[in-house]
């Protein structure tokens, strides 16, 4: 079988799996915040928006673009199916195709590295909530170059979006 087969398959089979389990289940490991994956007890709305992409009011946080995974045999997509239960980012291989997913806790948003290399910021101030917003909501870095198409653009409000920032900086 040859690897890009292989490779394939692996997707199908990884967003099959993602899709069966995108909803509660009794045990459900607990996601670094304390709450679950898929479901309640969260310490927060922006963890629960980061991990669900709901909110507290048990809205569903709407987006357009993004990899072409999300809706997929009833899945969706949030912050964690990206860049990870930690918001440490990586390879991640989503409906066929790998993304590289940057790592969006809020000390590497606001430290010198990847995210300045990519039209970033100062490294002295990091992310505010209004260029956290340009990035979230119109896809954009701080400087207004644009982000790669597979990052979703969020229709959050603003005390969503706020939240959702709050959350990011417990993120060790």
């Amino acid at each position: 079988m040859s690897k890009l087969l292989r490779f394939a398959l692996f997707g199908i089979l990884g967003s099959l799996l993602l899709a069966a389990c995108a909803t509660a289940w009794p045990g459900a490991p607990a996601a670094p915040g304390g709450g679950r994956w898929f479901g309640g007890n969260f310490s927060s709305n922006g963890e629960r928006i980061f991990y669900t992409a709901t909110n507290d009011r048990g809205e569903r946080i709407r987006y357009t673009g993004g990899p072409g995974f999300g809706g997929m045999m009833g899945a969706s997509l949030a912050c964690a199916s990206c860049h990870g239960v930690d918001g440490r980012g990586g390879r991640r291989a989503m409906h066929m195709q790998v993304i590289e997913a940057p790592d969006i806790r809020y000390q590497a948003l606001t430290s010198e590295g990847e995210h300045e290399e990519a039209g970033g910021h100062d490294g002295a101030e990091g992310y505010d909530l209004e260029t956290f917003r340009l990035a979230v909501v119109e896809g954009r870095h701080p400087n207004g170059e644009r982000l790669s198409s597979v990052m979703p653009r969020w229709q959050l409000s603003d005390e969503d979006l706020a939240d959702l920032l709050e959350f990011l900086k417990t993120l060790p």
